[in-house]
């Protein structure tokens, strides 16, 4: 007679993943506890499932932000000593992570500058120049983003190039994209890219006047940083033009604890009348308005009073928020996002150089430009170097 079939014990034990409902309340305790200012839990509400709570956290990529908040405010009562433990090794790892990311930040802002080239950085990078030791190990970084003056560009390649830096994805891949193929040396934690320009809409925000108008970081007066307008402006239309946000109805909690973070350090230094005015004469308001509205509603920020009344803003938030519940959510942004990117009219009309051709030659380029990149996608897939440990972008 034959024996019975063993069943695998440890996947009889493993836990069930938790339910929709457990992770649309641990996402809310997650914002709630990353909010601007003391916010109590709400009416009638009990300690989240933790394991649900860390599972959003992950994907939001805000784990080192949540350990260091319960530090600083206090940590639930309830809170079992294994999860207290998780997110501090956590933050521990990232903060030693961005050291070593901050070290390699300097030097190839040392390179650039014996080259005499301008040069500031962008997003994360100017977080981790500015704070302070206690603090960083908080935000977790992918890369180093530098936009390059254009008239530097050949002189900052070839010096990247003569320190030892490499390409350490397919070139073909980044050979019309608004920043050079991602470089690398051995032995260094992250790639850094260098920006031609700010983007596909090279004309919405320039990298003359960003690096024109950068300021050195506090502790290293030699690592140029995005001035406080500049920031916040680019930090919208990467997150809503770039990452697909606006298109796909989607928002990335981390990016709006960037803005939270700025309006909370920089706030005297930012003129809201005056950035809402650049920002409708360059026909991005929407884009700036989405996010402050994301934030509110989101992270209990202020919402400054040129963007509060955008009622276009508002309902957008709507239907970021209506789109992020549900068990299908995590796949369908993904494809939203992927269709979004291929389809796109600005980046293809970047890739094509047609932004400012007259509209009946520029639609039939970028129809046939949507063609071709849903082509390349299908041929090929994404493409990595052989042997990398970077992964190129999607």
């Amino acid at each position: 007679m034959a024996e019975p079939l063993e069943t695998d014990s440890a996947a009889e034990e493993a836990p069930a993943r938790p339910s929709r409902a457990a992770r649309a309340t641990a996402f809310d305790f997650l914002c709630r506890t990353l909010s601007t200012g003391p916010v109590p839990p709400a009416a009638g509400t009990h300690d989240p499932d933790w394991v649900a709570l860390v599972e959003q956290a992950n994907r939001e990529r805000v784990v080192s932000q949540l350990y260091a908040t319960f530090q600083a405010r206090r940590w639930p009562a309830n809170a079992p000593q294994d999860l207290r433990d998780y997110l501090a090794l956590v933050y521990q790892a990232n903060a030693e992570q961005n050291r070593a990311i901050r070290k390699q930040a300097l030097e190839t802002a040392e390179i650039l500058n014996r080259a005499g080239a301008g040069f500031v950085f962008l997003k994360g990078a100017n977080w981790l120049l500015e704070a302070p030791e206690d603090r960083i190990g908080e935000r977790w970084l992918a890369d180093i983003d530098l936009a390059i003056a254009p008239r530097d560009w050949d002189n900052a390649l070839a010096t990247i190039a003569a320190a030892g830096y490499r390409e350490v994805a397919d070139p073909a891949v980044y050979q019309k994209h608004f920043h050079h193929t991602p470089l690398a040396r051995e032995g260094d934690r992250v790639t850094i890219e260098l920006h031609r320009h700010l983007g596909w809409q090279r004309h919405l925000l320039t990298t003359d006047e960003v690096v024109a108008a950068a300021q050195p970081a506090p502790a290293f007066p030699h690592a140029p940083l995005c001035g406080p307008m500049h920031r916040f402006i680019y930090g919208c239309l990467h997150a809503q033009l770039q990452n697909m946000e606006y298109a796909a109805g989607q928002f990335s909690l981390r990016d709006l604890c960037d803005i939270q973070y700025l309006l909370a350090t920089r706030q005297a230094e930012l003129d809201w009348p005056a950035i809402a005015d650049l920002a409708r004469a360059r026909g991005i308001f929407a884009y700036l308005a989405a996010s402050l509205h994301l934030a509110h509603r989101l992270l209990g920020l202020a919402i400054p009073e040129p963007f509060a009344a955008s009622r276009r803003a508002r309902a957008h938030a709507s239907r970021c928020l209506m789109q992020h519940r549900g068990d299908l959510r995590p796949r369908l942004t993904g494809f939203a996002i992927k269709l979004a990117w291929l389809m796109d009219s600005r980046r293809l009309a970047y890739e094509l150089d047609c932004e400012k051709a007259p509209w009946l030659l520029r639609q039939p380029l970028i129809a046939g430009g949507r063609i071709a990149s849903v082509l390349r996608r299908v041929a090929y897939g994404r493409r990595d170097v052989t042997g990398s440990p970077f992964t190129a972008e999607p």
